[in-house]
Parts: C-alpha cells; sequence; structure tokens
C-alpha cells in the first residue's frame, strides 16, 4: 500500500498537471543552460575560456588583431555585425566561436596562442605541454606536433574566418529549442501511448519500459538534431570560404591538414587516452555520433577544389 499510493497518484488529474509542470520546467531549464551562455552570460564565458597568464587574461597581439581586422574586410561584414564580434585570447590550441551574429549580445571568437608561432624557437619558448607534462621537441612527435602549430599567415586567416562565418547565422537558436523539443516530443510519445494501449492500467514495470524506450528516443532526437545543424553549418561554411577567396583553398588543405597531423602528434604523446580521443589519421573518436564533419572529409573537400582549380588553369593554358 505505502508504494503504491505515491505512483498512483501521477495518475490522477493533479498528478499529470504536477508531471506537466515538471517536463515543461525541465524543457525550459535544459533550453536555457544552453541559450545563456551564448547570450545574457557570454562574458562570464568568455571569462572561463580565455587564456591565463601569470593570472591575468592574455590579450590578442596586435599581429593578430590586424589579422583579425582583415578577415572582416575579406568577410565584406557590415558596421553593425563587427561591433557585435569580440575577439580575445583563447585557452588551448583551438579556435573558439560562442553567440550569434542574430543576437545582439554579440559573438565571441577565440584565437589560440599558437597563431603567434612563426617558428620552431617560438615554440619551444612557449613551453608548451601535454597532459601537464613537457614535450621534449626534439623528439619526431615533438617535432611533428610544433610543425602542426606553426601556421602560415593566410591560413590563420582562413581559420578565423572560418570561425567567424559559423556564428553568422542562427545555430545557436535552433541548437537551444532542441531540448525544450525532444522532451516534450518524448512526454507527448509516452502520452498518447499510454492511452493508445490503456498502460495506465497495466504494472508499473511496463510503463517504465515504456518511459525507457520514449526517453532514449528523445535523447536521440536531440542528438540528431544537434549533429545534423552542427554539420549543415560546418560544410555551409567551408563552401562558402572556397568560394569568397581562391586562396583560401589551398589554405584549407594546410589548415585540416595541420590539425590532423597535430591530433595524430596528440594521439601519441597522450598514450591510451589519445588513442580512444583520436583515430590513426587525426580525426576525432566518435562512436553513433557525428557531432562534426570529419576532418579528413573537410580537407578532401578543399583537396578536390583545388584539383579542379588547377587542372582549369592548365586547360586555359593550352587555349592561350
Amino acid at each position: 500500500m505505502t508504494t503504491r499510493k505515491p505512483i498512483s497518484w501521477f495518475l490522477t488529474e493533479q498528478g499529470r498537471r504536477f508531471s506537466f509542470a515538471i517536463i515543461t520546467g525541465t524543457g525550459i531549464a535544459l533550453t536555457a543552460i544552453r541559450f545563456t551562455p551564448h547570450t545574457f552570460l557570454i562574458d562570464k564565458y568568455r571569462e572561463y575560456v580565455h587564456h591565463y597568464s601569470a593570472g591575468k587574461p592574455v590579450d590578442l597581439t596586435k599581429q593578430i588583431q590586424e589579422r583579425y581586422q582583415k578577415c572582416l574586410n575579406t568577410l565584406n561584414f557590415s558596421e553593425v555585425h563587427r561591433k557585435l564580434i569580440k575577439p580575445f585570447t583563447v585557452f588551448g590550441f583551438d579556435l573558439f566561436h560562442a553567440g550569434s551574429t542574430s543576437s545582439r549580445f554579440g559573438v565571441l571568437v577565440g584565437i589560440p596562442v599558437n597563431f603567434n608561432y612563426q617558428s620552431l624557437d617560438d615554440v619551444a619558448n612557449d613551453n608548451i605541454q601535454v597532459d601537464q607534462k613537457p614535450i621534449d621537441l626534439s623528439s619526431d612527435v615533438g617535432q611533428k606536433l610544433a610543425q602542426a602549430l606553426i601556421l602560415p599567415e593566410k591560413v590563420q586567416e582562413f581559420a578565423i574566418c572560418r570561425e567567424i562565418l559559423m556564428t553568422h547565422n542562427s545555430k545557436v537558436m535552433f541548437e537551444s529549442v532542441y531540448p525544450f523539443m525532444s522532451i516534450f516530443i518524448t512526454y507527448n510519445l509516452s502520452t498518447f501511448l499510454n492511452k493508445k494501449l490503456n498502460l495506465y492500467a497495466a504494472p508499473v514495470a511496463i510503463r517504465a519500459f515504456l518511459y525507457s524506450i520514449t526517453g532514449l528516443f528523445g535523447i536521440g532526437t536531440y542528438f540528431l538534431f544537434k549533429d545534423m545543424t552542427e554539420v549543415y553549418y560546418e560544410t555551409y561554411t567551408d563552401e562558402t570560404l572556397a568560394e569568397l577567396d581562391p586562396e583560401f583553398v589551398e589554405s584549407g588543405v594546410i589548415f585540416y591538414d595541420k590539425l590532423l597531423a597535430r591530433n595524430q602528434a596528440l594521439r601519441e604523446l597522450m598514450g591510451t587516452k589519445g588513442e580512444s580521443k583520436y583515430t590513426i589519421k587525426g580525426n576525432e573518436n566518435y562512436t553513433l555520433r557525428q557531432p562534426h564533419v570529419a576532418l579528413i572529409h573537410r580537407k578532401q573537400y578543399f583537396a578536390s577544389k583545388l584539383k579542379e582549380k588547377t587542372e582549369d588553369n592548365e586547360n586555359l593554358d593550352k587555349m592561350i
């Protein structure tokens, strides 16, 4: 009696209203968790991912600031959008973006410190570490990592433009809606099946099994929409850059080749952890999901564009 009364209360009209309120509140909370770091709390988000040295945030060098301004000119952004974007030095060796140019709260574009590297001496002077262990830059894997971290100027421009373009859309808004949408799909599907199959009269174990199945379906729906959105905008961004500047085609090949080489080096340096994180070719390891376009595929896209460009130039020379 004592164990069945609380459970049976949820089957009453009052209990169902309570459940609906909980589901609604959870959906709103998950949406807020996704939305607020890119809007209301975007400055706090920057403080969290900012690169610090001696306890103080590291500013962008004049050289990188000029490169960033050149990227805005290349993208032909309006003054309104230029004011929304705030570049800063991000922790680690990956570029970073947050926010949206569709939002009045602005955009963050994080540029890693290795964009200041021009030679192997610059890498050595920075005393980089992997898993809090110093790297022997004289070793083969150390040399491979160091070379991968040094990016030519045009490649850096490509990378910064890529990161800016990833915010020049409504991706944040879409991805913020997905948690709420997935929860309500799960809730409504469960309610429909309960009524259709008369499961309210069935044992609790059967309903628990149903909720487990619909819950997995809801989680799968969320990740499906999120991954599809991310892959769509990554593909669109690469295509836009390839059309934007002919030099970006070759830069794209070099950039993704450098990322793959860096990940290969990290895979070796990080041991078992690296093997679980990166593949032999340098792609990030995923299981059932595909949250990003594989780096090797992004490199192949630009390589195919570069091949087309070379063939067109050769055909033009023959015609002349």
